[in-house]
């Protein structure tokens, strides 16, 4: 892009919460890249206080581009780009504003997810659109590849941000109320299964976020890796293991049945479903809560 990076700010690390965790091989942080490319970078416990915007203020920068970031910045620092402060929200505005829209988008079974930058005022997500992409979501999609297409279709957006930005050619629109929604912050609960729910939405829910998904049984918190859905419903009340197979097992829900294909414990290698089911005495008639 035909610009000088200034600075880098990024979360201090301990705030940092994703549905899509860091792996091994994935990029290293903002803040460590800044480093190695000898750019000012900062982790501000809050990017509202009156020291750090003063600390900003004299970079004198003419846009400001935040990705990922989980603060709202207020008035005093959005009044300082001589340009424009524009946020990269991956969602399709209005729709899923706030925090993990990815993951949301994928709970709720959406067909399309996408990418909006928007202009950022003091309200959350809710500023003037400058531009969107769009992708289909594909059925065993996880929270880190539908980032990855998401991603790979939206990054010349950054460059694109800063030709019209510089040119004068940003024409923002409102986004309007019409199907909003906003969503806060993940809880250990959201992960907990409910049998009584249909096996599709358990099935989307596991592939959403592989190794999160958990239930209660023989003591221990199982933690789900994959599963798909086994046709033909049952009598047998939700949670319960109709078979344990050579590979799986399937367990009744609300509606059908789910084939869970892999889990583990806590902190341990996933398995073979129906292996784990052996170490941990899970027999058909078994249940699952």
């Amino acid at each position: 892009a035909p610009c000088d990076i200034v600075a880098v700010v990024d979360t201090p690390p301990a705030h940092r919460k994703s549905t899509n965790p860091q792996k091994p091989n994935d990029p290293p942080p903002f803040t460590q890249i800044a480093q190695e490319q000898k750019i000012p970078s900062f982790e501000p416990p809050n990017p509202n206080d009156s020291d750090f915007v003063d600390t900003i203020k004299d970079l004198r920068s003419s846009v400001y581009i935040a990705i990922g970031y989980v603060r709202i910045l207020k008035a005093p620092l959005l009044s300082l780009p001589s340009r424009t402060t524009a946020n990269f929200h991956a969602s399709l505005l209005p729709a899923y504003r706030g925090k993990h829209p990815v993951f949301r988008t994928l709970r709720d079974g959406q067909s399309r997810a996408g990418l909006t930058v928007h202009v950022m005022d003091p309200h959350l997500d809710a500023g003037a659109i400058l531009y969107q992409v769009r992708v289909r979501t594909r059925r065993r999609d996880s929270v880190a590849t539908l980032y990855g297409r998401i991603m790979e279709k939206s990054v010349l957006l950054v460059p694109q941000l800063v030709r019209d930005a510089v040119a004068d050619r940003l024409r923002p629109r409102p986004q309007g109320e019409t199907g909003a929604s906003y969503f806060s912050s993940v809880s250990e609960e959201d992960f907990r299964l409910d049998w009584s729910a249909d096996a599709e939405q358990l099935r989307r829910w596991i592939c959403t976020t592989p190794g999160q998904c958990f239930c209660e049984a023989g003591g221990h918190r199982i933690f789900f890796l994959d599963a798909e859905i086994e046709r033909g419903g049952t009598g047998a009340p939700p949670g319960t293991v109709m078979h344990v197979g050579r590979t799986r097992c399937t367990v009744a829900t609300g509606k059908q049945q789910l084939a869970l294909r892999a889990g583990k414990l806590a902190a341990t290698d996933g398995k073979p479903m129906a292996r784990l089911c052996h170490e941990l005495g899970i027999t058909e008639g078994s249940r699952l809560c």
